[in-house]
């Protein structure tokens, strides 16, 4: 028999390979280890639930725009249907009509008191994460481990319990949207992201992988459907507004010419400031913009079906067939020469295209903010780590070593705690932006479609 001092020798060893063991589930795709990961999204949920008590008990809270929001809201309440005369602190409204409805809701809970409204945002804090964490769970293509990631920014827990901005409710809606498109349910997910789109217009940047979702995923019909309930939801928040004042309206909720003040730029800080107003700058990344979407387009979210060119024929070809067979004309061309609506998107593909999207319209941003910050804050993490659905769509293959992605992770994170912004804080964040982007584009393609499904 062994004798008790070889025995006692194995105890370590066993304990290493448990180690070890779970050092090498935590490193798997979520998309492999789905029971795990849920478990510890929930054990995360609950750490945050103590920890956002913490932040709203224990941090001072920082005035900033609750008061204006306050003040934009009496006006509201008090009949002002004219945007160019609701008004706060900060000057006048300039967020579409759904942000006055959530706000007045939040004035008639809370009496307009910062404490009450603390926890509110603090509900909402973890109920955005619960849907992030359902986001990652369902793409399935980042690391276990990676879900930590989302719960460790300074900068993104003060956004919400200690800032009170109304991008905390837009970019709920819109990850709720990014589920639904992920479930499949897309009338739903429309209504959501108009409902986003609504309370901020930043949710736009998500509009062309919208579109792209729709081509992909939907009939002719549903797509018109889809697109006439996402103007539809607009026009019935904005009614009481459009009916005297629509040019105020339009002017103030969706200014699309409105130059950012420089002082308060956290990323082109390092450009001189006659630069940063000019309309060559605005210009020039509204082209970067552009073309780097396409590029995107191109050889990333449609490149089994041959690139952007190749798929809006196909969109047209089938989309004539689709009215011709209303007229009760049939023609079969291939299935070749067609989108094929049979198959349903997949999760990781959903994702990806909208995360990227959203991303390419971050980078190419000239002015971001300090709380515009969670507009991607959530989203990094699938960008730096996610493998494509396990490398079934092709591509290059191209990614940086884990440790210089978390570097990215944690600079990015750096200068958005700088305050005020200095010029080396913006070029830094700069610079990682284009490293994360690079890293993104040139890595493992996923496939469009799920090849376990069909649609019903």
């Amino acid at each position: 028999p062994p004798s008790s001092s070889s025995s006692q020798s194995q105890l370590p060893l066993s304990s290493v390979e448990l180690v070890r063991n779970w050092v090498g589930k935590l490193r798997r795709p979520i998309r492999e280890e789905r029971r795990l990961s849920l478990i510890i999204a929930v054990f995360l949920l609950a750490c945050e639930a103590v920890f956002c008590s913490a932040i709203i008990y224990k941090v001072p809270y920082t005035k900033i725009d609750w008061d204006a929001y306050m003040q934009q809201v009496e006006a509201f309440l008090g009949g002002e249907r004219d945007y160019e005369a609701i008004r706060g602190d900060t000057g006048p409204l300039v967020y579409p009509a759904g942000f006055l409805y959530v706000f007045t809701a939040l004035k008639l809970i809370t009496g307009g008191n910062v404490l009450p409204a603390q926890i509110l945002f603090g509900v909402l804090y973890l109920a955005n994460m619960a849907v992030c964490f359902a986001v990652y769970i369902a793409a399935g293509s980042v690391p276990v481990w990676s879900l930590l990631l989302l719960c460790l920014s300074k900068r993104y827990h003060s956004i919400f319990m200690l800032r009170l901005f109304n991008d905390c409710f837009a970019m709920f809606f819109c990850f709720v949207a990014v589920l639904l498109y992920q479930k499949r349910r897309l009338f739903f997910a429309t209504l959501a992201m108009s409902v986003a789109v609504s309370v901020k217009m930043n949710v736009l940047l998500m509009f062309p992988g919208m579109l792209l979702l729709l081509v992909r995923g939907l009939p002719l019909f549903q797509q018109i459907h889809s697109l006439f309930d996402f103007v539809l939801i607009q026009v019935l928040i904005a009614l009481p507004f459009l009916a005297e004042h629509s040019a105020s309206y339009f002017g103030k909720a969706f200014e699309f010419s409105r130059v950012f003040v420089h002082h308060w730029s956290v990323n082109l800080k390092f450009v001189p400031e006659d630069v940063f107003v000019s309309r060559e700058l605005a210009k020039a990344l509204l082209c970067g913009h552009l073309l780097s979407l396409f590029a995107f387009a191109h050889f990333r979210w449609c490149r089994e079906d041959g690139g952007v060119f190749s798929v809006v024929k196909k969109w047209c070809v089938t989309s004539v067939l689709q009215v011709l067979s209303l007229l009760g004309v049939t023609i079969d061309l291939g299935k070749s020469k067609m989108l094929d609506h049979t198959r349903t998107l997949a999760p990781d593909y959903v994702a990806d295209v909208l995360f990227g999207c959203n991303f390419v319209g971050i980078v190419f941003a000239r002015s971001l903010h300090y709380q515009f910050y969670s507009w991607y804050f959530p989203t990094l993490p699938f960008l730096l780590f996610s493998d494509g659905g396990g490398g079934g769509g092709g591509g290059g293959g191209f990614a940086f070593p884990t440790a210089v992605k978390l570097l990215l992770w944690f600079l990015v994170e750096v200068a958005f705690n700088v305050f005020p912004s200095t010029p080396l804080s913006s070029g830094m964040l700069v610079c990682c932006h284009l490293a994360i982007l690079a890293n993104f584009f040139l890595g493992t393609h996923p496939k469009p479609y799920d090849e376990k499904k069909k649609t019903k």
